[in-house]
């Protein structure tokens, strides 16, 4: 340590042993008479409260302590009522993706695939045997429906263009139209259609 510090050091320690001096009264007024007191009256709780009191005493505060730690760590599971909540179906997931069908290609492409599944199924159910392919039968499907159908079953998302793109001479690029831009219901009433036939088929 440098012989300046050292000063530096003496100098503060005896500052504050003239303070301490000059305001003895000031810390034994507020500092020492209140902590002596408070001592003298623990030691007097002491010795009056019985000591298996004290014992229980401190027993149950340690066990509270240590339940509260370990119910803290505890998941508990989730309550009957949201256990309950009943699965979507099929119905309602199709809604939900009629509904957010405008959000974007993705959303239009997946209701069409939704939907090519769905022909698929009533194709399977009417000819026993499952196929990749949709085969319409004449005049059933207007060529509107065929190619939502067919692009819904054979393409992917990602085969087309989103909105926007890079600027291009000053605004952006126009996006090709898809299979998917035009009214959904001609769509709806085709799988109507073949539900209410086979519906006819089961019946006979």
């Amino acid at each position: 340590m440098k012989r300046g510090q050292v000063g530096l050091a003496a100098l503060i320690l005896a500052a504050a042993m003239v303070i301490t001096f000059l305001l003895r009264d000031v810390v034994e007024y507020l500092i020492i008479r209140p902590i002596a007191y408070l001592i003298w009256w623990l030691g007097v709780l002491y010795r009056i409260i019985p000591q298996p009191a004290l014992w229980l005493g401190l027993v149950v505060v340690m066990l509270y302590l240590f339940l509260g730690s370990i119910i803290g760590k505890i998941e508990w599971p989730a309550s009957g009522r949201q256990r309950a909540r009943p699965a979507r179906g099929p119905v309602d997931e199709l809604a939900d993706q009629i509904k957010h069908k405008d959000g974007g290609i993705y959303f239009k492409w997946h209701l069409a695939r939704t939907m090519a599944d769905i022909a698929l199924d009533l194709q399977e159910l009417r000819q026993h045997s499952r196929r990749k392919k949709l085969e319409f039968e004449n005049g059933a499907a207007s060529p509107e429906v065929r190619a939502y159908l067919q692009a819904g079953l054979e393409t992917s998302f990602s085969d087309y263009p989103m909105a926007g793109g890079l600027p291009l001479l000053g605004g952006f690029a126009s996006v090709p139209p898809t299979p998917f831009d035009g009214d959904i219901d001609p769509v709806i009433n085709y799988l109507e259609a073949l539900m209410e036939n086979e519906d006819d088929l089961k019946r006979t």
